[in-house]
């Protein structure tokens, strides 16, 4: 009896030593917020409150200190509803290169990126034809794949997640996409009158970005496209026609994940790494940087965060913020080993 009174006892003092540990571990953090919300710099409270409102897990720690009324202050806003500039494709210019010229012997270039705090991946594929629209199984009906099994799906080499998905509190199964989807030419998901902020490659392999209506996208050849706008409306467009939208250079230090195209064809797929201690991410200003360093005439943002992800040769090549592992996703752009044909 009391050896099992003094296990209590122990077990007790254990339970009350981890209880206030814990307290302590969330006064410090709510004092980290306070500062970050309520501190004396504007800029940090900026930056803090954009990063955080642009995750779909924790975008309710704005919250905290912040009301309403002051988050307005800090939200980022796109006007790209009221203009937006449709792409030349005269600007492009898709070379004749057959998969396996490149060094490589893929076709393919994969580079480490180390831009500032930016850190990530950055594969250029310089057949844009070898680039197709990955999709998961019954939109809406079924959950996503992870992106490593959805590169083994379509025999890819490598592969980056796509578009937005329907993920409320974090917790989503990634079956649902946002917007829009087009596959192989056909509409799988959307409307053919709506209207969308796109990211998409046609015929020819040249890539949209911009507001587009989904039956004009498809009218133009538009074979594979998904659509992307951040939590507080933040549109896809990062540069058009060599030009950087500055409407859409708002948003905070996050994980990104993006799609853009050289004058001579080549798609350049970007990831960049965030929430860890190596670095806690990119703005959108970053990411248009970084694409026009490597010679983008146009550039798309897609979903980031913890959907960033980059699989090469059947391995995930960055660092995935997720906690609980890579996540399930409707759509990724994925890199074949040989021009897309029809049928095959």
């Amino acid at each position: 009896m009391k050896k099992s009174a003094r296990g209590v006892r122990i077990a007790g003092r254990i339970l009350s030593m981890a209880g206030v540990t814990i307290g302590c571990l969330l006064l410090v953090l709510l004092g980290i917020v306070w500062v970050m919300e309520k501190g004396p710099s504007p800029t940090a409270t900026r930056m803090f409150t954009r990063s955080v409102r642009e995750t779909s897990a924790i975008r309710w720690v704005s919250n905290i200190f912040l009301s309403e009324e002051e988050i307005e202050e800090y939200k980022s806003v796109s006007t790209e509803d009221v203009e937006t500039e449709q792409i030349n494709t005269s600007l492009i210019h898709p070379a004749e290169v057959a998969a396996g010229e490149e060094e490589d012997g893929n076709g393919v270039e994969l580079i480490d990126i180390a831009e500032g705090t930016c850190k990530g991946k950055l594969l250029i594929v310089k057949n844009p034809k070898q680039v197709i629209l990955g999709t998961s199984n019954g939109f809406g009906t079924a959950p996503g794949l992870q992106l490593t099994d959805m590169v083994k799906k379509y025999d890819g080499l490598a592969g980056v997640n796509a578009g937005g998905f329907n993920d409320e509190n974090g917790r989503g199964d990634g079956g649902t996409p946002q917007g829009l989807v087009i596959s192989e030419g056909k509409l799988l998901y959307g409307s053919a009158y709506g209207t969308y902020h796109m990211v998409g490659i046609d015929k020819d392999g040249i890539l949209h970005v911009g507001l587009m209506k989904a039956q004009d996208a498809l009218d133009k050849g538009m074979l594979w496209a998904v659509s992307f706008v951040t939590h507080d409306g933040l549109a896809s467009s990062l540069i058009i026609n060599g030009e950087v939208q500055k409407k859409n250079m708002g948003g905070g230090v996050n994980p990104r994940t993006a799609l853009g195209q050289r004058e001579d064809g080549a798609l350049l797929l970007l990831v960049l790494d965030g929430r860890s201690i190596n670095t806690l991410g990119a703005t959108m200003q970053d990411v248009a940087d970084i694409m026009l360093e490597y010679g983008a005439i146009n550039a798309g943002n897609l979903d980031g965060g913890s959907s960033s992800v980059m699989v090469y040769d059947g391995e995930i090549i960055n660092h995935c913020a997720s906690v609980t592992g890579p996540r399930k996703i409707p759509t990724g752009f994925i890199v074949l080993d040989k021009e897309w044909v029809s049928g095959e």
